[in-house]
């Protein structure tokens, strides 16, 4: 299993429950509402500030495996789905980890109340996941295996204030050993979502 370093937690971004919707007799009344209107679910506008084109810099820390660390570089670029009901990523990079290439769609689940993806990738095929969002934050946790051995990989984001920079680590554990963090991410916008490029 490659370590799961694109911003699968960027949409997004991630198998913990979100805290975002209130209860109402175990139904999502805002989502349900909203998708007999047309209209996307509020929580969904947690996801568009992260609509635009960004510049990626993945570094591996130094392991057995890579003694000398390593870097890849590429874009990640996030838009609205049909309707606004996701939002949709496409992810390239190159570097020591070769060359990536994947796609995501993350949307808001009502009945689950929680943000949920599937990412799917030339190098290990597709995922389902759910993220927790906290303001300009988000976290994912997966369960995987690797070589024989059980990995718990967390991956946490935040966004800076501006939303022009996303700060992203992924730490596995393997076997229940205390969690490393393996890669450190830096995500840099060149276009916003209106086509516009920051000042």
């Amino acid at each position: 299993m490659k370590t799961l370093t694109p911003l699968i937690g960027f949409l997004l971004v991630s198998v913990c429950p979100s805290v975002m919707a209130g209860h109402d007799g175990g139904k999502d009344a805002s989502a349900t509402t909203n998708a007999a209107s047309g209209a996307p679910a509020a929580q969904m506008s947690l996801l568009y500030p992260r609509i635009g084109t960004w510049q990626v810099t993945i570094r591996t820390m130094p392991s057995k495996s890579l003694p000398s660390g390593g870097m890849d570089k590429g874009v990640a670029t996030i838009k609205k789905g049909p309707g606004g009901f996701s939002v949709v990523q496409d992810f390239w990079s190159r570097g020591t980890g070769g060359y990536a290439v994947g796609q995501s769609y993350t949307w808001w689940d009502g009945n689950a109340k929680a943000f949920k993806s599937v990412w799917c990738d030339n190098m290990q095929g597709c995922l389902e996941f759910t993220t927790e969002v906290d303001g300009n934050s988000w976290t994912v946790e997966l369960d995987g295996e690797a070589n024989g051995e059980k990995v718990h990989t967390t991956i946490r984001a935040t966004m800076s204030p501006n939303h022009n920079a996303i700060h992203e680590e992924v730490a596995n554990s393997y076997n229940g050993s205390p969690a490393k963090t393996e890669t450190v991410s830096e995500y840099k916008r060149v276009v916003s979502g209106a086509g516009q490029t920051p000042q």
